[in-house]
């Protein structure tokens, strides 16, 4: 067994191996699999195919410049569909008390207290002021 782990180290030595991107195709892969047990889509089948082999390449790839630079594309990519995604949940789980809005000078998200009827709200980034209506 110890002589197998060794040639595995010795076969990987100098190749890029596993990271975000590569994670994100597998789910990516597993999510394909399950839709297309149910849909049996041959289109589906050679997406998944190939979306596993590009995963596979990319393992094994002496690139290692160009595979990190895709995981960094994919990164911001990734962390800004994340930022808005949690915004999102967070102002549902939040609607009671606080209000979100868009500082229209600066474009800036400002996290509010709920309190109806027409206020003057000040940015706190560029310190200008603005009107705002809450109605429900």
């Amino acid at each position: 067994m110890e002589r197998l782990r060794d040639r595995l180290i010795r076969f990987m030595y100098g190749r890029y191996g596993i990271d975000q991107l590569y994670y994100a195709l597998a789910v990516l892969c597993f999510i394909l699999l399950a839709v297309n047990s149910f849909v049996r889509s041959p289109v589906l089948s050679v997406i998944m195919w190939v979306v596993l082999i590009v995963m596979i390449f990319r393992t094994f790839s002496k690139n290692i410049y160009r595979r990190r630079m895709e995981n960094e594309k994919f990164m911001t990519v990734w962390n800004l569909i994340k930022r808005k995604i949690l915004l999102a949940v967070r102002r549902i789980r939040e609607i009671r008390s606080h209000r979100y809005r868009r500082c229209p000078h600066c474009r800036a998200m400002l996290r509010l207290p709920y309190k109806r009827g027409k206020h003057t709200v000040q940015c706190p980034k560029c310190n200008n002021d603005f009107k705002m209506r809450v109605i429900i």
